[in-house]
């Protein structure tokens, strides 16, 4: 019985980071009037989650291995746990940003750890378990817009991370009373110096778009002349340093490889588009189409219920039809779908559809959820089987890209829709600009392995 509980316990922290990821983005209209303050500033409030997941997860894991998984999941939970009540508590948008970077290393953890938990927990039915408990990703984008439009709705944008609380308090005392402590013999040398100079690169970016985007004044060219150049120091200080290491934070050996290469190129792109794009549909529902607070999250909806059982699918028939088929079919999806986001009313009235607009996000976000569906299985697998031996590394760099492509993403969203003259404008160009963007790297499909025969989940 102590296996199950220990399975449900993990899973329903997996559960309480996959509903944060997507909660906040129903809320950005209030962070913005509550703190009287621009998009720019509160798209960071995702954007700088996504850079803490990208740099706190591959050290997590290797953190698990060698102080024992308890210890780290414990000390997520609780940093997870006062992050959130930091953030209901937060007096400033820039004091918000700063606890959601907490939160996200908290919650980085979750992933990689409680997998491993669960994995210890069922030796001889591994595989079944731990697709069993990544299967419960997903329910959290259904769960997370809907919930978080209702209460965001109905009482406080800050409630949204006080209910992380009494499950947080929940799950900390369910891992003291059930999972024995555990330390593993071996100590990995961890490259924290990596982590550190990736994790500056990108935030050094993205403040310095953010500062030339919000005003041309001397000051705000000034500080984006300095902050770019470090960005891109920092970069050439990664690449020398990862270079040396034994054990590297960023293999960039595997980059030489024009199929790992394109695949990750991909991956960025991906990342791009779906993370930071998708990330602000509830602004456009609610700035643009007038929809009300509680309907912008449920419009989130349709995607997941598209691409639960298109990757479904895809998955059953990888090994007869390869990658590189499912990839083009689900990016062109993906891609036609989100170009004509910004042109919702006209597709309903070519349609011939009296539905709305509700009705008609909801449509255009159940076909993006299906190409999703056909295109990630492909995506998740390639390039794995020209180097099984390191699939964790692998894993590891393909979510790298995704998250900091993400981040990034939003970054250049935020920077179209500040400088447009209206936020319609803006979300066309960005809609547009993004599907067209997915639609010219389908190419590098063809650079990747085929893919017949040889599928790993």
């Amino acid at each position: 019985m102590r296996p199950y509980l220990i399975f449900a316990t993990a899973a329903l922290g997996l559960l309480m980071y996959s509903i944060d990821a997507t909660v906040v983005a129903v809320a950005f209209p209030r962070f913005m009037a509550d703190f009287h303050t621009n998009v720019l500033w509160a798209a960071w409030t995702i954007s700088i989650y996504y850079i803490a997941v990208t740099v706190a997860m591959p050290l997590v894991g290797k953190l698990s291995d060698s102080f024992g998984r308890k210890r780290v999941f414990l000390i997520s939970l609780i940093l997870f746990t006062a992050s959130s009540l930091a953030c209901g508590l937060a007096l400033s948008i820039r004091s918000l940003i700063l606890f959601r970077f907490f939160q996200g290393i908290g919650g980085a953890s979750f992933l990689p750890t409680a997998s491993g938990i669960v994995s210890d927990q069922f030796p001889q039915n591994r595989e079944r378990a731990i697709g069993l408990f990544t299967s419960i990703f997903p329910i959290g984008g259904i769960i997370g817009p809907n919930i978080g439009g209702w209460i965001v709705s109905r009482y406080s944008w800050r409630f949204i991370f006080y209910v992380n609380l009494p499950i947080g308090i929940v799950l900390i005392c369910l891992i003291l009373v059930l999972l024995k402590s555990s330390r593993a013999p071996a100590r990995p040398r961890i490259d924290y110096a990596g982590a550190a100079f990736m994790s500056v690169a990108v935030v050094l970016l993205m403040f310095g778009l953010n500062t030339v985007s919000e005003s041309l004044s001397a000051r705000s060219l000034a500080l984006a002349a300095l902050s770019l150049p470090l960005s891109a120091a920092m970069l050439v200080l990664l690449v020398r340093h990862e270079k040396r290491h034994t054990d590297p934070f960023f293999d960039v050996a595997l980059l030489r490889s024009t199929p790992f290469l394109a695949a990750n190129l991909l991956n960025f792109i991906i990342g791009a588009a779906i993370f930071g794009v998708f990330s602000f549909v509830p602004l456009y529902a609610t700035a643009v189409r007038g929809l009300s607070t509680l309907m912008s999250g449920m419009i989130l909806t349709p995607r997941s219920l598209g691409t639960i059982p298109a990757s479904t699918t895809t998955a059953m028939f990888l090994k007869k039809w390869g990658y590189r088929r499912p990839i083009v079919v689900g990016l062109a999806v993906i891609a036609v779908s989100t170009i004509l986001m910004g042109e919702s009313p006209r597709v309903a009235a070519l349609m011939g559809l009296t539905v709305g607009a509700a009705g008609t996000l909801s449509f255009l976000m159940l076909v993006s959820g299906i190409g999703m569906g056909i295109a990630f299985p492909a995506t998740n697998n390639a390039c794995i089987e020209l180097m099984p031996q390191r699939v964790a590394t692998i894993v590891g760099l393909r979510g790298m890209f995704r998250t900091v492509g993400g981040a990034l993403g939003i970054s250049l969203i935020t920077l179209v829709l500040h400088m447009s003259s209206n936020s319609a404008t803006g979300f066309t160009i960005v809609f547009v600009g993004f599907g067209c963007a997915l639609l010219c790297v389908i190419p590098l499909a063809f650079l990747m392995p085929s893919g017949r025969g040889a599928v790993r989940t």
